[in-house]
Protein backbone atom coordinates (compact mmCIF):
# COMPACT_ATOMS: atom_id res chain seq x y z
CA UNK A 1 0.00 0.00 0.00
CA UNK A 2 1.37 3.37 -1.04
CA UNK A 3 1.05 6.26 2.11
CA UNK A 4 -1.51 8.25 1.52
CA UNK A 5 -2.53 11.52 2.62
CA UNK A 6 -6.01 12.57 4.21
CA UNK A 7 -7.65 15.51 6.86
CA UNK A 8 -9.08 13.83 9.72
CA UNK A 9 -12.04 15.72 11.29
CA UNK A 10 -12.89 14.88 15.27
CA UNK A 11 -16.37 15.34 16.32
CA UNK A 12 -17.73 16.30 19.84
CA UNK A 13 -14.36 16.90 21.55
CA UNK A 14 -13.88 17.85 24.93
CA UNK A 15 -10.49 18.63 26.21
CA UNK A 16 -8.17 18.37 22.70
CA UNK A 17 -6.99 21.97 21.87
CA UNK A 18 -5.39 19.94 18.91
CA UNK A 19 -5.44 20.60 15.22
CA UNK A 20 -8.81 19.93 13.55
CA UNK A 21 -8.85 19.35 11.44
CA UNK A 22 -5.69 17.20 11.86
CA UNK A 23 -3.52 16.43 8.48
CA UNK A 24 -2.05 12.87 9.00
CA UNK A 25 -0.33 10.22 6.66
CA UNK A 26 -2.07 6.99 6.18
CA UNK A 27 0.05 3.94 6.27
CA UNK A 28 -1.36 0.59 6.07
CA UNK A 29 -4.24 -1.38 7.92
CA UNK A 30 -4.03 -3.86 10.73
CA UNK A 31 -6.66 -6.23 12.34
CA UNK A 32 -8.29 -5.67 14.86
CA UNK A 33 -10.64 -7.78 17.31
CA UNK A 34 -13.63 -9.91 15.72
CA UNK A 35 -11.63 -9.73 12.53
CA UNK A 36 -12.06 -5.66 11.91
CA UNK A 37 -9.25 -3.85 10.25
CA UNK A 38 -8.28 -0.13 10.75
CA UNK A 39 -6.59 2.45 9.02
CA UNK A 40 -3.25 3.71 10.67
CA UNK A 41 -3.01 7.09 10.28
CA UNK A 42 -0.02 9.21 11.83
CA UNK A 43 -0.06 12.72 12.43
CA UNK A 44 2.15 15.08 10.94
CA UNK A 45 3.31 15.91 14.16
CA UNK A 46 2.49 14.42 17.22
CA UNK A 47 -0.97 16.08 19.31
CA UNK A 48 -1.54 15.67 22.96
CA UNK A 49 -5.09 13.61 23.86
CA UNK A 50 -5.27 14.48 27.88
CA UNK A 51 -1.53 13.16 29.69
CA UNK A 52 -1.07 11.00 26.39
CA UNK A 53 1.42 12.23 23.07
CA UNK A 54 -0.09 10.24 20.38
CA UNK A 55 1.99 9.59 17.33
CA UNK A 56 -0.50 6.68 15.88
CA UNK A 57 -4.59 6.70 15.26
CA UNK A 58 -6.50 3.99 14.08
CA UNK A 59 -9.55 4.16 12.34
CA UNK A 60 -12.17 2.12 10.91
CA UNK A 61 -15.51 2.43 9.02
CA UNK A 62 -18.48 4.15 11.38
CA UNK A 63 -21.46 2.42 9.54
CA UNK A 64 -21.86 -0.91 9.40
CA UNK A 65 -21.47 -2.52 5.76
CA UNK A 66 -18.69 -0.06 4.83
CA UNK A 67 -15.64 -1.69 3.81
CA UNK A 68 -11.81 -0.58 5.57
CA UNK A 69 -11.48 0.78 1.65
CA UNK A 70 -13.92 3.53 1.92
CA UNK A 71 -11.67 5.13 4.62
CA UNK A 72 -8.42 4.96 2.84
CA UNK A 73 -9.29 6.21 -0.38
CA UNK A 74 -12.61 8.26 0.22
CA UNK A 75 -14.36 10.60 2.36
CA UNK A 76 -15.90 8.09 5.09
CA UNK A 77 -17.40 8.86 8.74
CA UNK A 78 -14.61 7.08 11.22
CA UNK A 79 -14.44 5.56 14.63
CA UNK A 80 -11.19 7.09 15.62
CA UNK A 81 -8.98 4.97 18.13
CA UNK A 82 -6.05 5.97 20.43
CA UNK A 83 -3.16 4.14 20.10
CA UNK A 84 -2.42 2.77 23.66
CA UNK A 85 0.62 3.93 25.44
CA UNK A 86 3.75 2.11 24.72
CA UNK A 87 1.91 0.31 21.25
CA UNK A 88 2.98 0.92 17.99
CA UNK A 89 1.09 -0.90 15.49
CA UNK A 90 3.13 -2.92 12.90
CA UNK A 91 1.11 -2.83 9.54
CA UNK A 92 -0.43 -6.16 8.81
CA UNK A 93 -0.38 -7.05 12.65
CA UNK A 94 -3.68 -8.46 14.19
CA UNK A 95 -4.77 -6.45 17.91
CA UNK A 96 -7.22 -7.55 20.33
CA UNK A 97 -9.44 -4.87 22.28
CA UNK A 98 -6.76 -3.71 25.25
CA UNK A 99 -4.92 -2.26 21.99
CA UNK A 100 -7.45 -0.17 21.22
CA UNK A 101 -8.66 3.50 23.37
CA UNK A 102 -11.41 4.28 21.44
CA UNK A 103 -11.37 8.30 21.35
CA UNK A 104 -14.72 9.90 18.99
CA UNK A 105 -16.24 9.80 16.17
CA UNK A 106 -15.25 11.86 13.18
CA UNK A 107 -14.60 12.11 9.37
CA UNK A 108 -11.72 11.63 6.98
CA UNK A 109 -10.80 13.34 3.58
CA UNK A 110 -8.36 11.94 1.05
CA UNK A 111 -5.95 14.94 0.05
CA UNK A 112 -3.99 16.10 -2.83
CA UNK A 113 -0.11 15.71 -2.61
CA UNK A 114 2.35 15.97 0.23
CA UNK A 115 1.08 17.21 3.52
Amino acid sequence: MTAKDHLLEFYDLDGYAGPNPLRARGVGTVRGPEGSEYYVLEPSEPISVGEQTVSQLAVRPHYKGDRIDRAVNSICTVGVALAKPGTAYEIGGQYGFADFCFWTVGKIHPTEGGR
